[in-house]
């Protein structure tokens, strides 16, 4: 029976670094949906083409950074890109709205917590997408 478990070989500096990002996205985006709430709004911090140029470059550096080519590596650039640019969409909604008010990621230490936990959950998901990719399932 062919072990499940991810072996080191196949984490990657890319595969991390996309990891922390993520975690950092994911933290200021649980910020992001108290702004859309309060708001009511959604991708009005920056200009449309501005979201359109970073799903652009979300997707070339990902098909780039491919190991591997055809059908797999556009997919999951698709993949990647939806995830990460809906991410980036409403984590500047948070970084917006953490400027406006600090005090909701400072009392209590609130925003460390949050952080801590969007970094356990990136990391999961990681080692989760690792280990379908590992055993080839």
């Amino acid at each position: 029976m062919p072990s499940t478990v991810p072996s080191r070989a196949a984490v990657s500096g890319y595969g991390v670094m996309l990891t922390l990002i993520g975690a950092v996205l994911l933290a200021l985006a649980y910020y992001g949906i108290q702004a859309i709430d309060s708001a009511g709004e959604l991708g009005q911090t920056f200009p449309t083409p501005i979201y359109v140029f970073v799903f652009a470059l979300l997707f070339a550096v990902e098909l780039l950074n491919s190991r591997l080519l055809g059908l797999y590596a556009v997919g999951r650039a698709v993949v990647v890109t939806v995830l990460y640019g809906s991410l980036f969409v409403v984590a500047v909604e948070g970084a917006v709205y953490l400027w406006a008010n600090p005090d909701v990621a400072v009392d209590d230490y609130a925003g460390l917590t949050v952080l801590a936990g969007a970094l356990v959950g990136s990391v999961l998901i990681y080692v989760a997408y690792l280990t379908v990719v590992d055993s080839g399932g």
